[in-house]
């Protein structure tokens, strides 16, 4: 009876004014906690952007379906690809600083041994990765080889790309002389306050393990080096904070922020209402524009959006293998717009 009383809640919320639905807090928690069971998610950690601000912030199931030890709010999740919107952020702090320029080739910053054999891939440049056209695989076909081939011509054609953050975090780590760690702290954490986050696993001691599509547990990746285009652990909460300073920022120049959300060359796809900024996806609607990304580890599935011009929107955290599989359902929840992500069809929902 108690989830018949929600869908009736939801349903009565769906014609509304502006693009975010208002709900109460525990009625938020009982829908998200009802979708969770459904999709057979041990856990979720949700985090809401209402006007600009941080909103709600709520958790939900078990970090452990083992040990049954519940999440809460400082549960730190992998956040996956949602790493590559934060170090996005930290490449503009250095165009800001006059260290980097977007449009000069990477190489003349750093030469990555990898690559050297290519001539192609001395064209590649910062705007190029960030907008995934830089013409290098997702990953290399062997990940432990030292050498890297592109599969396109840079700058011909959207192709996502993990192995192009990884020489933007080595050109970085180079222009800076510091560890890329180090870098994002400098920038992004200690500014916004995200207290629980990190580009490596150390001494953490709430976090929640990653599940397999039937809830079984597996084994936790911990890194000890930073990965820039995956390795970022963070909570809900803390990553709601980044997603308001992107929206409204406040430590970094306006314009440069502008430029992250400009849509780049050769990235339109999906339905045409998808294409990327820097760093970030955009999608277009008839109501609204939105930055978006999602992250996948396999077992550890994340996602965000919110609307440029309103600030409303919110960021996820699974521990699950399903964990997008309720990512419409968490868009209707939340939002007013219809047409949010229409045509991003990357995964199966309920």
């Amino acid at each position: 009876m108690k989830y018949i009383f929600i869908f009736l809640c939801v349903i009565s919320n769906t014609i509304g004014f502006g693009q975010v639905k208002e709900y109460s807090k525990e009625l938020l928690k009982d829908s998200i906690t009802y979708y969770t069971s459904v999709a057979n998610i041990p856990g979720l950690s949700f985090g809401q952007l209402v006007d600009f601000k941080v909103s709600n912030v709520i958790s939900v199931g078990l970090k452990s379906h083992d040990s049954k030890k519940t999440i809460n709010t400082n549960t730190v999740f992998e956040a996956a690809s949602l790493t590559k919107p934060i170090v996005a952020y930290c490449a503009l702090k250095l165009v800001e600083e006059g260290l980097l320029q977007l449009d000069k080739p990477l190489s003349e910053y750093y030469q990555y041994s990898d690559i050297l054999h290519d001539d192609d891939a001395k064209l590649i440049t910062a705007r190029m990765v960030l907008s995934h056209t830089s013409g290098l695989p997702n990953w290399r076909s062997i990940r432990d080889s030292d050498t890297l081939n592109l599969r396109v011509t840079p700058n011909s054609k959207f192709k996502y790309s993990g192995e192009g953050f990884v020489y933007l975090q080595k050109v970085m780590n180079s222009i800076k002389q510091s560890d890329f760690n180090k870098i994002v702290k400098e920038f992004v954490f200690d500014p916004l306050s995200m207290t629980n986050s990190t580009m490596v696993f150390h001494r953490i001691e709430n976090f929640a393990v990653g599940h397999d599509a039937e809830k079984n547990e597996t084994k936790k990746y911990k890194p000890k080096t930073v990965n820039a285009a995956s390795s970022l652990h963070t909570t809900s909460s803390d990553y709601a904070k980044f997603l308001a300073e992107l929206v409204n920022p406040k430590f970094i120049d306006k314009d440069l922020i502008l430029e992250m959300f400009t849509e780049q060359k050769n990235t339109r796809f999906g339905a045409g209402s998808i294409a990327w900024g820097l760093g970030i996806g955009l999608n277009f609607t008839k109501d609204g524009r939105y930055i978006w990304h999602w992250g996948d580890n396999k077992y550890f599935k994340s996602f965000f959006i919110v609307s440029s011009k309103t600030g409303d929107g919110f960021t996820y955290f699974t521990n699950s293998e399903n964990g997008l599989a309720i990512l419409d359902r968490m868009i209707r929840l939340t939002l007013n717009d219809s047409e949010i992500m229409k045509g991003w069809d990357k995964y199966e929902q309920l």
